[in-house]
């Protein structure tokens, strides 16, 4: 149903149904998977030293293979309709922010030398 004189699309379902559909921003799916698994990689990517110029391949699958996981989880979220992509995008940015400040207050960057 559209408004007449906006155009705007209106919302006329079920009040409870319409009130949790605003409950999905950010995903939260997709924070926590973002959270613990951009962890892990920051902490293989420093024990396995990534960066150290001694290029191997594995290594780098190694480190990317739980980034690659906790992307196809927000992908899922979106795919099965559960939410947006701008909730799916949120979620992730609050992940890897936490991830990382909680990993760089105990750790060293994985490219520092020492």
């Amino acid at each position: 149903v559209f408004d007449k004189v906006t155009g705007d699309v209106q919302c006329t379902g079920d009040k409870s149904v319409i009130k949790e559909g605003h409950k999905s921003f950010p995903s939260g799916h997709t924070s926590w998977s973002f959270a613990g698994l951009v962890y892990l990689s920051w902490y293989l990517s420093g024990k396995v030293r990534v960066f150290d110029r001694r290029g191997h391949v594995a290594k780098l699958c190694l480190v990317l293979l739980p980034l690659l996981t906790a992307a196809l989880i927000a992908v899922s979220r979106v795919d099965d309709y559960w939410h947006h992509w701008q909730d799916v995008f949120a979620g992730g940015l609050i992940g890897t922010t936490i991830s990382s400040f909680c990993y760089l207050q105990f750790f060293p960057p994985p490219y520092d030398s020492d």
